[in-house]
């Protein structure tokens, strides 16, 4: 029998946690999880001999964890220890040891099925639905204090910022977590374990980040990918499983042509090749995007500082990998989606003008039939990692940033721009350098030329 144990523990002595599989083969979030339950860093959890010792599945159930081979919830956020790198409870001063959990991934798809009841408590730790879901687990209580994201304790504002009224920003993350060009963010909930993931240029990696607490480390090193990165892009979590619920980045490779990769990452890191050029799209890819459940061509949508000639500018990739042709609407730098509708029913485009890219400095929706509607904004220059926001902080308004005004600012469907955020320190190498927490309560920000993530939210 098997068990995972402190790496001080002796063979065959008796263990916290009963026999099961290798703890390296489970995902990064429930080997997060268990080493919180344990009290012991992910990196001493030891596959060690051991015959005694209480059950793991009841276990987790104290612990609220369902161990279902089915059912496992590994997406909640919690400000324990990262794999090989933090131990428990040692973040940065002002890092909270009692963040709350949640995993409100799911929340912002308004096809989650109907139910009867809901959870009446968020904080009690019972199943008041019957839905397998405890407390902040149960997209009931996304909206609950209790499981709310935020910025923490911290208390570094980022240097050079000028917020709009209302607003605070703090620095979670930066150089002395090795942190160098952060270019792309994602929050990925599920086996993912509800953290933010930022594609990193000049690191060559991608790390994992716990925004309450601010622990950080690399989830997939340079070593990792089946051939060293050489500049990495956007990064993106398939969170309606329109492919397999895992992570994909893109290698642009070079500014030549037809170069480009997309790498997969599952949720114990392992990078394997998703796609690889040539294909519609995969010309230096800067904006990657999965279409939500219901809109068409359903997949993988990319395209990237491309030049409307010689090649396809935009691709949709399936689960299998297989490209389709979509557009030849050129020089993109952001793709975003709206699941209200609000900004129409197709891809929203960010183009900027100049920095090598041949757009217009327009935020853009495109037809299903790939052809341009009529902007939503222009004269917008640099603009890039256009998100639309959930209902929250920005009320479902769609944010963009600049790297030619070096400021964020948010764009409703009317056109009225208003700025959220001027000094950031921006490239037209960044992609998705913005991401809003799925409760809409936080905006986090990849200050890609100052080394730092950077946390906004609301006074």
């Amino acid at each position: 029998m098997w068990s995972w144990c402190d790496a001080t523990t002796p063979s065959g002595a008796g263990c916290s946690v009963s026999c099961r599989d290798d703890p390296a083969q489970l995902p990064y979030g429930v080997r997060m999880r268990i080493s919180i339950l344990a009290g012991l860093s992910i990196s001493a959890l030891a596959f060690v001999g051991c015959s005694t010792g209480p059950s793991l599945d009841a276990s987790l159930d104290d612990a609220g964890l369902d161990t279902g081979s089915t059912s496992l919830d590994t997406g909640t956020r919690d400000a324990g220890s990262l794999d090989g790198a933090i131990e428990a409870g040692s973040s940065d001063a002002g890092s909270s040891d009692a963040a709350p959990d949640h995993d409100a991934f799911a929340i912002a798809d308004a096809s989650v099925d109907a139910r009867a009841s809901s959870e009446t408590s968020c904080t009690d730790g019972l199943d008041e639905d019957g839905d397998g879901l405890k407390d902040c687990d149960d997209v009931d209580c996304v909206r609950d204090d209790a499981c709310a994201y935020s910025c923490g304790a911290f208390t570094t504002a980022p240097v050079g910022w000028t917020l709009a009224e209302g607003l605070r920003a703090v620095v979670v993350a930066d150089a002395t977590d090795g942190l160098e060009e952060p270019v792309g963010l994602t929050f990925a909930g599920g086996d993912l374990g509800g953290l933010l993931y930022v594609s990193d240029q000049a690191a060559a990696a991608v790390f994992a980040i716990d925004v309450d607490s601010g622990d950080t480390a690399v989830f997939a090193a340079t070593s990792a990918f089946p051939a060293a990165p050489a500049l990495l892009t956007a990064i993106v979590w398939d969170a309606d499983r329109v492919n397999d619920g895992n992570l994909y980045v893109t290698d642009s490779v070079s500014n030549a042509d037809q170069d480009a990769v997309i790498y997969r990452l599952d949720p114990s890191g392992t990078v394997s090749v998703f796609v690889r050029a040539p294909g519609p799209g995969l010309d230096s890819i800067y904006a990657m995007a999965f279409a939500p459940p219901g809109f068409t061509p359903a997949g993988l949508y990319v395209a990237g500082d491309t030049d409307g000639a010689a090649r396809i500018d935009w691709g949709v990739f399936d689960r299998d990998g297989m490209g389709t042709a979509f557009s030849e609407v050129a020089g993109i730098e952001g793709i975003a989606f709206d699941r209200t509708g609000r900004y129409g029913t197709g891809p929203i485009a960010a183009r900027p003008s100049g920095g090598g890219y041949s757009g217009d400095g327009s935020i853009t929706p495109i037809g299903s039939d790939g052809v341009a509607l009529t902007p939503i904004a222009t004269g917008l220059g640099g603009v890039h990692a256009s998100v639309v926001a959930p209902a929250g902080l920005f009320g479902g308004d769609l944010i963009a940033a600049s790297w030619s005004t070096n400021s964020i600012f948010r764009v409703s469907p009317t056109g009225e721009i208003t700025t959220v955020v001027a000094g950031v320190s921006l490239s037209n190498y960044d992609a998705n350098v913005l991401a809003v927490s799925p409760d809409g309560r936080v905006l986090l920000v990849a200050d890609r030329n100052a080394s730092r993530i950077v946390c906004v939210e609301e006074l």
